[in-house]
Protein backbone atom coordinates (compact mmCIF):
# COMPACT_ATOMS: atom_id res chain seq x y z
CA UNK A 1 0.00 0.00 0.00
CA UNK A 2 2.74 2.34 0.85
CA UNK A 3 4.61 1.09 -2.10
CA UNK A 4 1.69 1.86 -4.48
CA UNK A 5 1.04 5.69 -2.77
CA UNK A 6 4.63 6.86 -3.30
CA UNK A 7 4.15 6.00 -6.98
CA UNK A 8 0.97 7.64 -7.36
CA UNK A 9 3.21 10.72 -5.48
CA UNK A 10 5.46 10.19 -8.03
CA UNK A 11 3.34 10.39 -11.19
CA UNK A 12 1.11 13.19 -9.54
CA UNK A 13 4.77 15.34 -9.17
CA UNK A 14 5.96 14.00 -13.06
CA UNK A 15 2.47 15.26 -14.54
CA UNK A 16 3.12 18.78 -12.36
CA UNK A 17 6.66 19.12 -13.67
CA UNK A 18 5.26 18.54 -17.06
CA UNK A 19 2.21 20.11 -17.34
CA UNK A 20 3.49 23.35 -15.69
CA UNK A 21 6.73 24.49 -15.53
CA UNK A 22 8.07 27.80 -15.65
CA UNK A 23 5.81 30.10 -18.67
CA UNK A 24 7.52 31.61 -21.02
CA UNK A 25 6.58 34.61 -22.62
CA UNK A 26 5.62 34.94 -26.60
CA UNK A 27 5.59 38.76 -26.34
CA UNK A 28 7.93 41.46 -26.64
CA UNK A 29 8.15 43.33 -23.48
CA UNK A 30 5.54 46.48 -23.82
CA UNK A 31 7.05 50.10 -23.63
CA UNK A 32 5.05 52.29 -21.38
CA UNK A 33 3.41 55.61 -22.99
CA UNK A 34 5.37 58.67 -22.90
CA UNK A 35 4.35 61.12 -20.12
CA UNK A 36 5.03 64.51 -20.21
CA UNK A 37 5.22 67.66 -17.74
CA UNK A 38 5.01 71.02 -19.57
CA UNK A 39 5.26 74.44 -17.67
CA UNK A 40 2.49 76.97 -17.92
CA UNK A 41 5.22 79.43 -19.17
CA UNK A 42 5.47 77.70 -22.24
CA UNK A 43 1.56 78.44 -22.95
CA UNK A 44 1.35 81.81 -21.47
CA UNK A 45 3.60 83.33 -24.26
CA UNK A 46 3.01 81.37 -27.85
CA UNK A 47 4.63 84.33 -29.20
CA UNK A 48 7.75 83.67 -28.08
CA UNK A 49 10.69 81.85 -30.77
CA UNK A 50 10.66 78.34 -30.16
CA UNK A 51 14.37 78.88 -29.37
CA UNK A 52 13.53 80.58 -25.96
CA UNK A 53 10.45 78.32 -25.19
CA UNK A 54 12.75 75.06 -25.83
CA UNK A 55 15.35 77.17 -23.32
CA UNK A 56 12.13 78.27 -20.89
CA UNK A 57 10.76 74.60 -20.86
CA UNK A 58 14.56 73.02 -19.93
CA UNK A 59 14.70 75.39 -17.15
CA UNK A 60 11.34 75.42 -15.29
CA UNK A 61 9.81 72.25 -16.17
CA UNK A 62 10.39 68.16 -15.44
CA UNK A 63 10.54 66.22 -18.69
CA UNK A 64 9.60 62.96 -17.81
CA UNK A 65 9.60 60.73 -21.45
CA UNK A 66 10.26 57.47 -23.06
CA UNK A 67 10.20 57.70 -26.22
CA UNK A 68 9.56 54.61 -28.50
CA UNK A 69 6.40 52.58 -29.63
CA UNK A 70 4.15 50.42 -27.90
CA UNK A 71 4.42 47.36 -29.76
CA UNK A 72 3.28 43.58 -29.10
CA UNK A 73 5.05 41.23 -31.47
CA UNK A 74 2.95 37.68 -31.61
CA UNK A 75 5.09 34.67 -32.53
CA UNK A 76 3.31 32.07 -34.96
CA UNK A 77 1.05 29.64 -33.38
CA UNK A 78 2.12 25.80 -32.95
CA UNK A 79 0.41 23.45 -34.66
CA UNK A 80 -1.32 20.54 -32.21
CA UNK A 81 -1.22 17.89 -34.69
CA UNK A 82 2.38 18.34 -35.43
CA UNK A 83 3.54 18.63 -31.71
CA UNK A 84 1.24 14.90 -31.10
CA UNK A 85 2.68 13.49 -34.05
CA UNK A 86 6.19 14.37 -32.98
CA UNK A 87 5.72 12.49 -29.28
CA UNK A 88 3.98 9.51 -31.38
CA UNK A 89 7.34 8.69 -33.01
CA UNK A 90 9.68 10.17 -30.60
CA UNK A 91 8.75 11.24 -27.14
CA UNK A 92 10.26 14.28 -26.56
CA UNK A 93 10.13 16.17 -29.68
CA UNK A 94 6.99 17.64 -29.23
CA UNK A 95 8.28 19.61 -26.28
CA UNK A 96 11.36 20.23 -28.39
CA UNK A 97 8.93 21.46 -31.54
CA UNK A 98 6.95 23.28 -28.69
CA UNK A 99 10.59 25.04 -27.96
CA UNK A 100 9.98 23.79 -24.56
CA UNK A 101 13.57 22.28 -24.40
CA UNK A 102 13.99 21.36 -20.75
CA UNK A 103 11.03 18.77 -20.82
CA UNK A 104 12.79 16.36 -23.20
CA UNK A 105 15.97 15.25 -20.99
CA UNK A 106 13.27 14.27 -18.19
CA UNK A 107 10.97 12.46 -20.84
CA UNK A 108 13.78 10.82 -22.40
CA UNK A 109 15.51 10.14 -18.32
CA UNK A 110 12.36 8.77 -17.34
CA UNK A 111 11.40 6.68 -20.36
CA UNK A 112 15.07 4.83 -20.02
CA UNK A 113 14.85 4.35 -16.39
CA UNK A 114 11.21 2.53 -17.03
CA UNK A 115 12.51 1.00 -19.68
CA UNK A 116 15.26 -0.44 -18.33
CA UNK A 117 13.57 -1.50 -15.15
CA UNK A 118 11.12 -3.22 -17.47
CA UNK A 119 12.99 -5.16 -19.17
CA UNK A 120 15.13 -6.44 -16.21
CA UNK A 121 12.41 -7.53 -14.59
CA UNK A 122 10.98 -9.72 -17.00
CA UNK A 123 14.37 -11.11 -17.69
CA UNK A 124 14.26 -11.99 -14.45
CA UNK A 125 10.43 -12.75 -14.74
CA UNK A 126 11.51 -15.86 -17.24
CA UNK A 127 14.37 -17.21 -15.35
CA UNK A 128 12.58 -18.16 -12.18
CA UNK A 129 9.76 -19.50 -14.28
CA UNK A 130 12.05 -21.75 -16.62
CA UNK A 131 12.85 -22.53 -12.71
CA UNK A 132 9.68 -23.03 -11.65
CA UNK A 133 8.61 -25.02 -15.14
CA UNK A 134 12.00 -27.67 -14.45
CA UNK A 135 11.33 -28.28 -11.11
CA UNK A 136 7.76 -29.16 -11.25
CA UNK A 137 8.42 -32.90 -12.91
CA UNK A 138 11.15 -33.71 -11.07
CA UNK A 139 9.24 -32.76 -7.64
CA UNK A 140 6.34 -35.38 -9.42
CA UNK A 141 8.58 -38.07 -10.00
CA UNK A 142 10.21 -38.25 -6.60
CA UNK A 143 9.32 -40.93 -4.09
CA UNK A 144 12.42 -39.66 -1.35
CA UNK A 145 10.41 -37.52 1.25
CA UNK A 146 13.81 -35.78 2.15
CA UNK A 147 14.10 -35.02 -1.40
CA UNK A 148 10.82 -34.13 -1.79
CA UNK A 149 10.40 -31.69 0.67
CA UNK A 150 13.40 -29.92 -0.36
CA UNK A 151 12.09 -29.63 -4.00
CA UNK A 152 8.70 -28.11 -2.31
CA UNK A 153 10.30 -25.50 -0.64
CA UNK A 154 12.43 -24.77 -3.77
CA UNK A 155 8.98 -24.71 -5.93
CA UNK A 156 7.69 -21.94 -3.38
CA UNK A 157 10.20 -19.97 -3.69
CA UNK A 158 10.17 -20.27 -7.42
CA UNK A 159 6.79 -19.32 -7.26
CA UNK A 160 6.72 -16.27 -4.98
CA UNK A 161 9.94 -14.75 -7.36
CA UNK A 162 8.33 -15.14 -10.44
CA UNK A 163 5.02 -13.66 -9.25
CA UNK A 164 7.00 -11.07 -7.50
CA UNK A 165 9.20 -10.50 -10.82
CA UNK A 166 5.97 -10.38 -13.16
CA UNK A 167 4.18 -7.73 -10.85
CA UNK A 168 6.96 -5.43 -11.16
CA UNK A 169 7.13 -5.72 -14.62
CA UNK A 170 3.73 -5.68 -15.46
CA UNK A 171 3.80 -1.88 -12.75
CA UNK A 172 6.91 -0.93 -14.72
CA UNK A 173 5.48 -1.54 -17.94
CA UNK A 174 2.45 0.45 -17.07
CA UNK A 175 4.55 3.16 -15.83
CA UNK A 176 5.91 3.58 -19.44
CA UNK A 177 3.09 3.76 -21.07
CA UNK A 178 1.69 6.42 -18.61
CA UNK A 179 4.94 8.44 -19.44
CA UNK A 180 4.14 8.14 -23.17
CA UNK A 181 0.42 9.22 -23.21
CA UNK A 182 1.16 12.27 -20.76
CA UNK A 183 4.07 12.88 -22.85
CA UNK A 184 1.85 13.47 -26.01
CA UNK A 185 -0.98 15.18 -23.97
CA UNK A 186 1.73 17.44 -22.45
CA UNK A 187 2.63 18.41 -26.17
CA UNK A 188 -0.73 18.73 -26.83
CA UNK A 189 -1.67 21.54 -24.22
CA UNK A 190 1.75 23.56 -25.12
CA UNK A 191 1.11 23.72 -28.62
CA UNK A 192 -2.84 24.49 -28.00
CA UNK A 193 -1.67 27.15 -25.45
CA UNK A 194 1.98 28.20 -26.54
CA UNK A 195 0.46 31.70 -27.72
CA UNK A 196 -1.94 32.27 -24.68
CA UNK A 197 -0.97 35.16 -22.38
CA UNK A 198 -2.33 38.39 -20.44
CA UNK A 199 -0.50 40.90 -21.69
CA UNK A 200 -0.06 43.66 -18.86
CA UNK A 201 -0.34 46.22 -22.12
CA UNK A 202 -3.89 47.20 -21.96
CA UNK A 203 -3.10 50.30 -24.87
CA UNK A 204 -2.91 48.17 -28.21
CA UNK A 205 -0.69 49.01 -30.96
CA UNK A 206 -1.68 52.99 -30.46
CA UNK A 207 0.80 55.47 -28.96
CA UNK A 208 -0.32 57.38 -26.32
CA UNK A 209 0.88 60.54 -24.99
CA UNK A 210 -0.44 62.62 -22.02
CA UNK A 211 0.16 65.98 -21.28
CA UNK A 212 0.08 67.31 -17.72
CA UNK A 213 0.37 70.54 -16.85
CA UNK A 214 2.17 72.09 -14.20
CA UNK A 215 2.16 75.77 -12.92
CA UNK A 216 5.80 76.41 -11.75
CA UNK A 217 5.67 80.41 -9.90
Amino acid sequence: MARNFLHALMFSLIFCVLASGQHVSRYERPISSPIFFISQTETQFPERPDSLLKLRLNEDSLVAAQIGFVDTTIRPPKSTTIAMLSSMVLPGAGQIYNESYWKAPIVWGLGYYFYSVYKNQDKLYLETRKKYETTIPIYDTTSNVVTKGHLGEQIDFYLRTRNFYKSQRNEFGWYLAITYVMTILDAYVDAALYNFEVSPNLQGTSDWRMQARIPIR
